[in-house]
């Protein structure tokens, strides 16, 4: 994937300093934006620091990135260079914080980019931002970690309150004030076209809804004049300092050219399973990172009797005989779904799956659905909600028309 980028950065009008900062790094598809927070100087120069420190441990693992395709874990060892990069820049610069009285209380907080191939990496801490744009859609892939965010996410806010709290910009996670911080971390593929923005709040403060967004970055010069950004900004008030990355991903021609078409093809049908039902594309994205794509020729049986079923299986492409002691020949096709009770637990199969053409599916592995819903406790109370929803409606089916078989989550008869 090739990726054209541009940045700015500006003190807005209303601060007399900038502790803003970014980085651009094309040669490791490095992109990161700052917004630092301290006494003095104390702001910009942490900021600074954790560029610096993140930048050099993404590029002192550049040869574990570089052969991140080589491997089958290759760019989930990527994701979690991208964390430790995170990690590393708050314990350097909490230590860093220690180390003069003028620096105490130095802090930042840190959206970074990774792009590898036709992969994405975010890592992510505090309340600067990184937003996608897709066949014209925007979609904020990171959460800001505010005590007013946090207070909405809880129930305890509305959406309206938590955007007028006196809370709205008190940070619950910050690189520096602690020297272990939580990291947010998203996988996802890539689709030619895709940009997308990293922004400090001093822009998406003026944020009113997606669809300011979506106008700014359509905009067909936005990628050469991100100066657009900042007039924007400064027009709607200018309060705090302004910086913005912009990030372009065009085809490469060592890019497949089915995988535009299977990204957009898996997150539609994840979406439209009872898992995915109502979830948004950040959350369907991290669904899709603990998804195997399995291929299938015509004949082989993806699930034999008496075998223990790993997970929840999708069909993604052709057509699947299913036979039972109670469904004879009965088919699944695009968008039925296999066996979602043994994401609850291992169920040893009566059914026979069998491909009736060549086909796909995407498993999702039970051990990695429970890692997936204890690493995000909020996306694992939905899936675990629609999870029980759906078993609940399969029981109630069951009990109605005949005996219900724990591994037979199919269509319903």
């Amino acid at each position: 994937m090739k990726t054209i980028a541009s940045a700015i950065s500006d003190r807005g009008l209303k601060r007399e300093g900038n502790e803003d900062q970014y980085l651009i790094d094309e040669s490791l598809g490095l992109y990161l934006v700052c917004d630092g927070m301290g006494g003095h100087a104390a702001g910009e120069i942490a900021a600074e620091r954790a560029i610096a420190f993140a930048a050099e441990y993404i590029s002192d693992n550049s040869d574990a990135i570089e052969s991140a395709s080589q491997s089958p874990e290759g760019f989930y060892r990527v994701l979690k260079i991208a964390e430790e990069a995170v990690q590393n820049a708050s314990q350097e610069l909490h230590l860093l914080s220690k180390s003069n009285i003028e620096f105490a209380g130095m802090g930042t907080t840190m959206t970074l980019l990774l792009i590898v191939e036709n992969k994405a990496v975010m890592a992510h801490v505090g309340d600067s931002r990184l937003y996608l744009m897709r066949d014209g859609d925007i979609h904020q892939l990171s959460v800001d970690h505010t005590l007013a965010n946090e207070m909405y996410l809880s129930g305890g806010m509305t959406r309206e309150e938590a955007q007028a709290s006196r809370y709205q910009h008190v940070l619950t996670r910050s690189i520096g004030a602690h020297e272990f911080v939580p990291v947010d971390t998203l996988l996802f593929d890539l689709i030619p076209g895709d940009r997308f923005l990293l922004c400090s709040d001093g822009l998406s403060n003026y944020f009113s809804d997606t669809a300011v967004v979506a106008s700014l970055l359509s905009e067909p010069e936005i990628i050469s004049h991100p100066g657009l950004l900042v007039d924007f900004a400064n027009h709607s008030g200018g309060s705090d300092n302004i910086t913005a990355v912009l990030v372009d991903t065009q085809p490469d021609t060592s890019d497949p050219p089915e995988s535009n078409t299977n990204t957009k093809a898996k997150l539609q049908c994840l979406g439209n399973t009872f898992l995915g039902s109502r979830l948004s594309v950040r959350r369907l994205i991290h669904l899709l990172s603990i998804a195997t794509t399995i291929h299938c020729n015509a004949g082989k049986e993806i699930l034999s009797r008496g075998e223990k079923s790993r997970g929840l299986i999708v069909v993604l492409k052709g057509r699947f005989r299913v036979d039972d002691d109670d469904i004879i020949e009965s088919e699944l096709t695009e968008g039925d779904s296999f066996g979602a009770s043994s994401l609850v637990m291992p169920v040893e199969s009566e059914t026979i799956l069998t491909a009736l053409e060549p086909s796909q599916v995407l498993l999702i592995d039970r051990r990695k659905f429970h890692s997936l819903t204890r690493r995000l406790p909020r996306l694992g109370n939905a899936l675990l909600r629609n999870l029980a929803r759906h078993l609940s409606e399969q029981l109630a089916m069951r009990g109605r028309g005949r005996s219900f078989n724990m591994d037979d989550t199919g269509p319903l008869p």
